[in-house]
């Protein structure tokens, strides 16, 4: 038993009790308890997250994945972008698909090199620096200490944290198929960021059904994310908390049944509004299509 406790010990480099415990779980079966052992080492952390810098209007994504155990940082990557599309991405998702999707990122137009691979290699530096990160990595000191790293900025850091054994960290994701389910959706076109917006209705407008792309019509951005708070402040759409009919162009009228329509409105490059509106609806118009394209941009004029 001893002399397997030394060899389990030697191979994969864990504690004598870990050992222990996973041959005794292993019948004392050497061959078995390399196998298994992996599924007991509860020493990786995947520490996967965004922030936004508003001070710059830069966006980003990190993920920091450390042995607890060696105090080594096994993973550290990150992508800095004008985008804001990046943004939107949840932190919940599988760390590997995570990784693949900040390569990805970094190939788009809006992604800063430079100033990514500054700030990846001043990360690293400042965490070789913080070693209490691996031991009190929850995410309120995690936040604390990478908002600490970007100071004087001010940043916000939305991140999840995951303890992952030795065995999860080595396979690869449930599927495949669903990590290139999440970069081919944003290859559709990851420079878009999509607002749920309401358009607003006139009695005395025009019925859905005869609206032409190209029309210009009054919209309220009703969409609650923080992105879209920010986007909608940005554009005039929104002023100390109260949301401010702004003109949009008609991009798309799309029937999605036989009583609904689905509209998409244009309010700059890059920012599009979404809705959908039952049949009989009618709209009010600010101008049409058959007018300037100036007059359809700047209808005050």
């Amino acid at each position: 038993m001893q002399e397997n406790v030394r060899l389990l010990m030697e191979e994969t480099n864990c504690e004598q009790g870990e050992a222990e415990l996973a041959l005794e779980l292993a019948e004392n079966d050497l061959e078995k308890a390399i196998k298994t052992i992996g599924s007991i080492l509860k020493q990786i952390f995947a520490i996967k997250g965004k922030f936004f810098l508003p001070s710059k209007n830069l966006y980003g994504l990190f993920l920091i994945v450390l042995n607890t155990k060696s105090q080594s940082v096994l993973r550290l990557h990150i992508v800095v972008s004008y985008n804001p599309a990046l943004y939107e991405n949840s932190a919940a998702m599988d760390w590997y698909a995570l990784e693949k999707l900040i390569f990805y990122y970094r190939l788009d137009e809006g992604s800063l090199p430079d100033f990514t691979q500054d700030i990846e290699q001043k990360l690293k530096g400042f965490i070789s620096n913080n070693k209490e990160i691996f031991a009190q990595y929850n995410t309120q000191n995690i936040t604390a200490l990478l908002t600490n790293f970007f100071a004087p900025d001010s940043v916000e850091i939305s991140l999840v944290a995951e303890e992952l054994n030795l065995a999860q960290f080595r396979q690869l994701p449930k599927s495949e198929t669903e990590t290139s389910k999440i970069i081919i959706d944003h290859e559709k076109d990851p420079s878009l960021v999509h607002l749920a917006v309401e358009v607003m209705e006139d009695i005395n407008g025009k019925e859905i059904s005869k609206l032409s792309e190209g029309d210009v019509v009054l919209t309220l951005i009703s969409d609650t994310r923080d992105i879209a708070h920010y986007l909608a402040h940005l554009i005039g759409g929104r002023r100390e908390g109260i949301m401010i009919p702004l003109p949009a162009v008609i991009k798309k009228i799309s029937p999605v049944s036989l009583d609904l329509f689905e509209i998409q409105v244009y309010y700059s490059p890059g920012i599009i509004g979404e809705t959908v509106l039952g049949k009989g609806s009618q709209v009010k118009l600010i101008e049409t299509k058959t007018l300037p394209w100036w007059k359809k941009i700047i209808p005050w004029t």
